[in-house]
């Protein structure tokens, strides 16, 4: 255990992956010294040995072999497998290259604990990134600043659309509830099969029909933007924008939605555009906005965020130093 760790995290990590093995590895190994126990369920062929297996094992990581077979729903699934498995009463699925802080577990654990009337917690988001040869840093995900989710089913499916981040992808969970809302997701796509990049929304607000949610102030996700994103999602990300991508979503969550007699469609759905301008649209005047905002952006920053300590104090985000340095130097950069 890194001698910086005084007690794990009672917490499952659920790490996926159907590609980058070595960097899910890496993840993996990262958490089994942080957390009572990680979950790995590993899509890439060929599957690992059994000496391989035998070794993770030793380290507190259950490894699952996945087939997809082709299936669409095979992201979600994965997740369900790695929950069930699980032999805690929390559980976090992590991305294969990204990293969740000590302290940002502990704090998320710390407010389910305290607030029963709580289903799942986050907290705040960072990217590192490399230009030229130097390390720096981002803001992600700004919505999840003061993010208080606690109200009755209708007008939290609101508040989220109208401040939209991935909270629920990224949040520590009530096992039972997790496993319940991937089901949820699961059928959705079942019965709607397209891929979008809207699907993420769906589990998102599934997750809100389950109940309570916040984020706590403390840095709690880092984010690989270093890694270079795995091609079928690259080649989603280019194909799948224009109005369409919603329309196809609002009619998937009408299937969600069907037990909620008086939602407002209109005022979700405004939201998620609102909040998603990336995929807005693709007529070529709105597709020119966005790219002169995204170039304009990059044109007038005036510093590039080397300091990470400064950086975060300015953003008013909780950290701990060694926290921040067992992170870094765990991942592949």
């Amino acid at each position: 255990m890194n001698r910086l760790i005084k007690n794990k995290v009672d917490i499952t990590v659920l790490v996926t992956s159907f590609s980058q093995r070595e960097i899910t590895i890496e993840t993996a190994n990262y958490y089994s010294e942080i957390c009572s126990e990680v979950v790995l369920v590993d899509e890439e062929q060929p599957h690992l040995s059994v000496a391989d297996i035998s070794a993770m094992k030793n380290r507190g990581i259950t490894y699952i072999p996945y087939n997809s077979n082709g299936y669409d729903g095979s992201i979600y699934e994965k997740r369900k497998i790695a929950a069930s498995q699980s032999n805690n009463k929390y559980v976090v699925h992590s991305n294969h290259d990204e990293r969740y802080t000590y302290y940002g577990l502990v704090a998320c654990v710390a407010e389910l604990e305290n607030d029963k009337n709580l289903t799942f917690c986050a907290g705040q988001a960072i990217a590192v990134r490399r230009s030229e040869s130097k390390i720096h840093f981002t803001r992600s995900y700004k919505n999840l600043s003061g993010y208080l989710n606690i109200n009755k089913v209708e007008q939290r499916l609101y508040y989220h659309a109208n401040k939209y981040a991935p909270l629920a992808h990224y949040a520590v969970w009530r096992k039972k509830s997790y496993i319940n809302v991937t089901k949820e997701a699961l059928k959705t796509h079942d019965l709607m099969p397209s891929p979008s990049m809207l699907n993420d929304a769906i589990f998102e607000l599934a997750a809100d029909l389950a109940g309570n949610s916040k984020a706590v102030p403390e840095l709690y996700l880092i984010r690989n933007r270093i890694n270079v994103p795995m091609a079928t999602l690259g080649a989603l990300e280019l194909t799948e924008k224009g109005d369409h991508v919603f329309i196809d979503f609002e009619k998937k969550l009408n299937v969600l939605l069907k037990a909620l007699d008086n939602v407002q469609m209109t005022n979700i759905m405004n939201g998620l555009r609102k909040n998603l301008p990336f995929i807005r649209s693709d007529r070529f005047i709105s597709k020119s906005i966005i790219l002169i905002k995204r170039k304009l952006r990059i044109f007038i920053r005036k510093k590039v965020n080397t300091d990470i300590d400064t950086f975060l104090n300015d953003n008013k985000i909780k950290f701990d130093k060694h926290d921040i340095s067992n992170v870094l130097k765990s991942m592949s950069l």
